[in-house]
């Protein structure tokens, strides 16, 4: 009985002092790096200045991962420093339970706070249950093939951005950024549908060039500050927006919400009927 007794000591005395599984692991801190073979995240990620995943390299994210942007300023223009550019793939997936963070690391974050995540000359990214804020731009797609899904835009000064692309984004929410997706298209083949648009300064922002192969469609978007769409100086060309729900039953009301060549008759006219005549029920994060 002694012998059993001293045994159940040793193993709680054991058992205290033994390195505990359930301790969080160290955070990743990067300061410009250069990354040059495939990579997965998990945990904390910490980024200062301009970090880039080199042409070819895949940049896994794992369900849960944070990723935190130091503040910075070194050229003084009032916009955080920290980005994550990829030149490869960037396969960033989380799930409902466990989505991923781009965030500000900054104890009282603000917008602007980083650059952006770019990915650019990429064939397969794909962007899935994350949440971008307090940044620039959210998420910008050059020169790209990706998909976009199920990610939650909010409080940033651009949430999206892209040109040039072959994207697919669907059921996102956009939520209090100044400007939700802006586009210089140039011969982007990109679809947008299913998303929401609420609270934001200007909703959609087609800058430049962007014709018939950028297709906006079945997303709700509503209680604009500014504009629902507001067309760029340089879009001249009319734009097909038809099939969404602007936030009213009413014609006039709808039209009131476009900045184009109805109060500018140098821009491209939004052509928004039909329109829809209640919200798109299945629209935003799934």
């Amino acid at each position: 009985m002694k012998n059993m007794t001293a045994l159940v000591i040793f193993l709680a005395l054991l058992a205290a002092f033994a390195p505990s599984s359930a301790t969080a692991q160290e955070p990743l801190s990067l300061d410009r790096a250069y990354i040059t073979k495939d990579t997965t995240w998990s945990g904390t990620v910490l980024l200062r200045g301009q970090n880039v995943v080199q042409r070819g390299v895949n940049l896994t994210i794992e369900p849960g991962t944070v990723v935190k942007f130091e503040w910075s300023d070194e050229d003084k223009n009032n916009i955080g420093d920290g980005e994550l550019t990829v030149e490869g793939n960037l396969i960033a997936r989380g799930t409902k339970e466990k989505p991923i963070l781009f965030t500000s690391a900054r104890q009282t974050p603000e917008k602007k706070d980083w650059t952006f995540v770019q990915i650019s000359v990429s064939k397969n990214s794909a962007v899935e249950r994350c949440i971008f804020e307090y940044a620039f731009t959210g998420l910008q797609i050059h020169y790209s093939k990706a998909e976009v899904r199920d990610n939650i835009f909010r409080g940033n000064y651009e949430a999206m951005r892209f040109s040039t692309a072959d994207v697919l984004i669907e059921h996102n929410d956009f939520t209090g950024n100044v400007y939700g997706i802006r586009t210089e298209s140039n011969g982007s083949r990109t679809t947008i549908r299913n998303n929401s648009f609420r609270g934001n300064g200007h909703a959609y922002f087609p800058v430049r060039k962007t014709g018939s192969s950028v297709r906006f469609f079945d997303n709700n978007v509503e209680n604009s500050l500014r504009y629902n769409v507001n067309v760029g100086q340089s879009q001249h060309e009319d734009l097909d927006l038809s099939g969404n729900w602007w936030g009213s039953a009413d014609k006039e009301k709808v039209a009131e919400k476009f900045f184009d060549k109805t109060k500018d008759a140098s821009l491209g006219r939004v052509n928004f009927e039909p329109f829809l005549q209640k919200p798109v029920e299945d629209s935003g994060v799934r």
